[in-house]
């Protein structure tokens, strides 16, 4: 019965809740926000704040923005590839790399449970501040950052799902049966929630450079960023020019001098970074400590080239782990060739592995040939240096445990959004287009929509990012179908709504067309 419940409430979003007062627990009393009641967070700033770092943790589950998102948003696409060895299921990727899913795949479910995880940690946190009498403009922030955060993840659930169940309440157990929390609301409800929260944090929200602004949380520069994007996707050309000009213009933002630096350890939020998700000195903004058990190990672990490696010492640390990872979510042979001659961004986003020689990495880690190592290519911007141990969660030969930061959303792509809007409204697209591949090393092009979305691909390219562009673009099926992956025409676009949600709301979630 209790099984039973809690997936209900996941579906509700309020399993924590459940799982808590099952304890006979604060619904608070969660890592990271520790000992926090709802009564403190009323009155004092810092228990407020300690209670929007709850709704932040909630990026480090591994279905919110993690590996998992990489699966359904890489591995589907023409990008890349499952990876590994073909016994790995790679956390199902062996079926979304092929389309040979259903509702019963669990990496569905998976994602469905943890962007609810993080809706409902926004939800609490908002219910708390929208009656507190902390100051003001401390609070307004706050629900910035929680209003952010919400958006971010029904960003991702409405491209991955379609409509989704619409919450932005936090419903008590005894309302957790009604049925406007087990019904799906249409995607333009929930884009509605999104842009309303979006205009929020652009209201209330420092900027990046302002003295109130915190490295690591959520800014007004990201929240037009977003915005830009979510207007990008529902085709309002002029809300994405707006907002991305005026990310443009603000003067806090620009493009990282070397490409591949961006990815690096040394590139963590740099000029060009927007909004990403903290794993080393600045995590204990967002997770109250170095986040080493979620997002950090999974998302380079998973990703890390696979094979027999040997002991290696550079500047006097040794590395004896034997490999760098589970050799997942590798680059395709498609997405190599699509890159002109001189793109600096190939070599800042492929590791090519060779069967005749060694392959030494920017930090000077040897790769060995194949067949020691099993890939061909894996992906660039997920490598961390094993050797960088002031930055790993368990000293350098953990190799699981080596924090990297996810780029959520960077300048270059602000530019390639309103080179996209302005193709559509007949304005200027050439100039933010070329600054884009200015810096990739390219020269001039013409600025067609085709061209910016072969730019998008490139500059974007492993980022979590691809599938969902091919089907905004209409693109999805000529693509996958072209490279002999079975993409279906009114189908494929969204994933199926996980078949678990759908028994335990008793039918009332509807399932996605043709699944």
């Amino acid at each position: 019965m209790m099984k039973k419940i809690f997936y209900i409430l996941a579906l509700t979003l309020v399993a924590s809740a459940l799982l808590i007062a099952s304890c006979k627990r604060s619904f608070l009393d969660v890592p990271v926000q520790g000992k926090t009641t709802e009564e403190q967070a009323l009155i004092d700033p810092e228990a407020a704040n300690k209670l929007v770092v709850g709704a932040y943790n909630n990026l480090y589950l591994p279905g919110t923005v993690g590996f998992k998102l990489v699966v359904l948003a890489d591995v589907t696409s023409d990008d890349s590839d499952k990876g590994s060895v073909a016994s790995d299921p790679g956390f199902d990727g062996i079926f979304l790399d092929n389309f040979n899913y259903n509702s019963n795949t669990s990496i569905f479910n998976d994602v469905w449970v943890d962007n609810y995880k993080g809706i409902t940690s926004a939800n609490k946190a908002l219910s708390v501040l929208e009656k507190s009498t902390i100051d003001v403009a401390i609070r307004d922030r706050l629900s910035g950052e929680a209003r952010f955060i919400r958006a971010l993840l029904y960003f991702n659930m409405v491209r991955e799902f379609g409509g989704v169940v619409k919450l932005t309440t936090t419903p008590t157990l005894a309302e957790a049966n009604n049925p406007e929390f087990q019904t799906r609301a249409t995607k333009e409800e929930i884009y509605k929630v999104i842009t309303d929260d979006l205009l929020f944090g652009i209201d209330h929200l420092p900027a990046k450079k302002d003295p109130g602004a915190i490295v690591g949380r959520a800014t007004k520069g990201a929240a037009q960023a977003l915005l830009s994007k979510v207007y990008l996707y529902q085709k309002n050309w002029q809300g994405a020019y707006d907002m991305s000009k005026a990310v443009m213009t603000s003067n806090n933002y620009s493009l990282a001098p070397v490409y591949a630096d961006i990815f690096r350890e040394k590139g963590a939020n740099n000029d060009e970074s927007i909004f990403e998700v903290q794993t080393g000195p600045y995590a204990n903004q967002t997770s109250g400590g170095l986040a080493c058990d979620a997002v950090s190990k999974n998302y380079s672990n998973f990703q890390g080239p696979r094979g027999s490696f040997t002991s290696q010492t550079i500047g006097g640390q040794t590395y004896s782990a034997g490999d760098l990872g589970f050799g997942l979510n590798t680059p395709t042979a498609d997405l190599a060739a699509a890159y002109e001659p001189g793109d600096v961004r190939k070599a800042g986003t492929i590791i090519f592995t060779s069967d005749v020689s060694t392959t030494t990495l920017w930090d000077g880690f040897v790769i060995p040939k194949r067949p020691d190592v099993v890939g061909e290519r894996y992906n660039y911007k997920g490598y961390h240096s094993p050797f960088l141990e002031t930055q790993s969660c368990g000293g350098i030969n953990d190799k699981d445990n080596k924090p990297k930061n996810i780029r959520i959303i960077r300048f270059a792509e602000v530019l390639l959004i309103n080179a996209e809007a302005a193709a559509h409204l007949g304005q200027d697209a050439k100039t933010p287009l070329e600054r884009v591949r200015t810096r990739a090393g390219l020269t001039t092009t013409s600025a067609t929509i085709a061209d910016i979305w072969k730019e998008r691909r490139l500059e974007l390219a492993m980022e979590a990012d691809r599938f969902f562009d091919l089907v905004r673009t209409g693109q999805a099926a000529s693509v996958m179908n072209a490279l002999g992956k079975p993409f279906v025409t009114g189908k494929h676009e969204v994933f199926p709504i996980p078949q678990q949600q759908r028994d335990f709301s008793g039918g009332r979630l509807t399932q996605n067309p043709n699944y």
